[in-house]
């Protein structure tokens, strides 16, 4: 008996060294195909072993303090010691932006997506792309962006740097930020960057990802970006009434967009903004009977329009595109609206 268990303890110890997969608590072990290639724990490292050129934030090393302080800045709009003045008067960042995964699957980022995740964990819904990954992505304010904001856009799409600073002083209506500012941002993002648990792989997927870093880094690279979105895409919608045959609205998803997107700015108590709504009957009936104008009352104009800032006035609305509210979630939000809290 004792021969044979040495071995079969031999024979277990060969094969994990030769490819050992291995997920405690969710999080993805140590993994080898070869004695000269691992699997990284970060879609940056999976990048650069992969071939891809280094992006132009980069940071070799987290530091823990730059990104304690980028997270403050996100947060709360400033240094929580008071050492910097806030970056905008009106907006933080997450009145718009997570900051954690809001899909189960990062190659899937679809309305519905986002939606039936968010639900599950109990996530804002809000107009604007998470931040966690946004280190990972290569372009930013891409697509209809040019039309809120024209030539403002081309040098933030292939710059997060340029990106940062764009949202800071026209998305948030703020000042510039300093460069040290930005770095410690950059640091934040690098702390909340796609793991390679996060990514969809199934173990085959995962051995032969280890095969093409080791054989072919080419094809490595198309495997790992397949695993998640490069860029954020953003449509811009009119205010008309979706007209879907057939469609049968969801009264609790159009309670989710309502309480989780309307009143996370919009709820008297959080003082975003200065028109205030409440998840009551109340606030329903009013917001119904508005539904039908082309004025920032109405929920599909406001939503698919937003507001612009202007002088006296720098608080204003962004919209939904429609990678964010899906047409039928408009018909699930104004279903809600119509039909009222369920007694």
């Amino acid at each position: 008996m004792s021969k044979i268990f040495l071995q079969f303890t031999l024979f277990f110890l060969i094969l994990v060294t030769g490819f050992s997969f291995i997920k405690e608590e969710g999080r993805i072990g140590s993994y080898q195909v070869s004695n000269n290639v691992r699997l990284p724990q970060t879609v940056e490292d999976a990048l650069l072993l992969s071939g891809s050129e280094y992006p132009n934030h980069y940071i070799e090393k987290l530091d823990l303090d730059s990104a304690r302080m980028g997270e403050e800045m996100i947060r709360y709009g400033a240094l929580l010691d008071g050492s910097n003045t806030r970056i905008s008067k009106y907006f933080v960042c997450t009145d718009c932006h997570n900051l954690v995964m809001e899909s189960e699957d990062p190659s899937d980022e679809s309305p519905d997506a986002v939606l039936k995740y968010g639900k599950l964990h109990d996530i804002p819904y809000l107009p604007a792309s998470t931040f966690y990954g946004m280190y990972n992505k290569s372009t930013w304010y891409n697509d209809d962006y040019l039309k809120k904001y024209g030539d403002l856009v081309y040098p933030a799409r292939d710059s997060l740097v340029n990106a940062i600073q764009l949202c800071a002083t026209q998305c948030s209506q703020g000042r510039p930020m300093e460069s040290w500012e930005i770095r410690s941002v950059l640091h934040y993002y690098k702390s909340i960057q796609l793991k390679i648990e996060d990514l969809n792989f199934t173990a085959i997927e995962l051995k032969q990802f280890l095969k093409h870093l080791d054989t072919d880094k080419h094809k490595a690279l198309a495997q790992l970006k397949g695993k998640y979105n490069q860029a954020n895409r953003a449509h811009f919608g009119t205010n008309k009434i979706p007209e879907i045959p057939g469609y049968t609205p969801n009264y609790e998803n159009g309670r989710y967009v309502y309480t989780k997107g309307c009143l996370h700015c919009h709820d008297a108590e959080k003082g975003i903004t200065n028109f205030t709504l409440s998840n009551s009957n109340l606030s329903l009936n009013y917001l119904h009977r508005k539904k039908d104008k082309y004025n920032n009352l109405a929920v599909p104009h406001i939503t698919r329009y937003g507001t612009y800032a202007m002088s006296g006035r720098k608080q204003y609305m962004p919209m939904y595109s429609f990678e964010k509210l899906s047409e039928e979630q408009m018909l699930d939000l104004l279903y809600y609206i119509k039909t009222g809290i369920k007694k």
